[in-house]
């Protein structure tokens, strides 16, 4: 309970940050923007302006005319139909926790995940099923806070039927006996339905690409995770680092080359992994308001 406690404070304290903070979109600029038309779509008079200038000044064929939309693009107000952006003013320390994520990944989690991955598939699916369940009540309590309460009622049902039928979550009586698929949520999600912004880009230790508000969330999912309420005479903190050790490297089994290909197809990584990060994002808030 004091972890709990401490948890919840620390959740209080970033979400009144994270309130504080409007969501920032730095987008590309389309050429377009840039180009001369631009001055001419100001109106009829602005180029009547120009046309008397250039007949008065003796210096007109060399004059250079100041587009009026360059001062926008310095203060960054202009955006375009590229998709959404965020703001990244940890963009040194960011980068640099990157690269530590892609060595960890490459040096730790790879080769780990290679040789336990010599465990039968049918034996790391069952351990799958296992932490989705535990992740239940999450995804039911957020399902909840965003009013989609079919989705709510979906999890709750997957739960108990995966519990018994599926025997402590072994199996996903749910999905293959039911056909009741999961309800993805999380509190990151639930945040950005309600109108609360990213905040600013950040990079954490190996949970990757983040945000202070899905920083935030990840508190908040753990303050719905039975695991956190279970007392250290039944589940010591290391015991508990070991089972998301474990989650984390069964997870990774199944996807071995996924990042491989993703850095290869990238021009730039680093900036690959930002967007992709704030395009999914912004779909799974999309998803909750439907």
């Amino acid at each position: 309970m004091k972890n709990a406690r401490i948890l919840l404070v620390s959740l209080l304290l970033l979400l009144g940050l994270a309130s504080t903070l409007p969501a920032a979109e730095v987008l590309p600029v389309p050429e377009a923007a840039v180009q001369s038309p631009g001055v001419e779509a100001a109106g009829n008079e602005q180029v009547t302006t120009l046309k008397l200038q250039e007949e008065t000044s003796p210096d007109a064929g060399t004059a250079e005319v100041q587009s009026p939309v360059d001062e926008s693009i310095d203060n960054g107000e202009i955006a375009g139909d590229e998709g959404p952006g965020i703001s990244d003013p940890l963009a040194p320390l960011n980068k640099a926790m990157f690269t530590v994520n892609d060595k960890l990944y490459f040096w730790v989690l790879k080769p780990v995940a290679q040789g336990y991955a010599y465990v039968p598939e049918d034996f790391r699916i069952v351990f799958s099923n296992i932490y989705d369940n535990l992740w239940a009540p999450s995804r039911i309590l957020n399902n909840l806070l965003q009013l989609r309460l079919k989705g709510a009622g979906n999890e709750l049902v997957r739960f108990v039927l995966n519990s018994v039928v599926g025997i402590a979550g072994c199996g996903d009586a749910a999905r293959d006996a039911f056909g009741i698929n999961k309800q993805e949520a999380d509190f990151g999600q639930t945040l950005g339905h309600y109108g609360i912004g990213h905040g600013f880009y950040l990079v954490l230790p190996v949970f990757g690409p983040s945000s202070l508000r899905d920083g935030v969330g990840l508190i908040g999912d753990q303050l719905m995770y039975p695991l956190t309420y279970v007392g250290s005479s039944h589940l010591t903190l290391e015991q508990k680092a070991e089972i998301a050790a474990h989650e984390k490297v069964n997870d990774t089994s199944f996807r071995i080359g996924d990042y491989e290909s993703f850095k290869e197809s990238a021009i730039d990584p680093y900036i690959a992994m930002r967007d992709a990060f704030v395009q999914h994002r912004k779909k799974k808030v999309d998803e909750s308001k439907h």
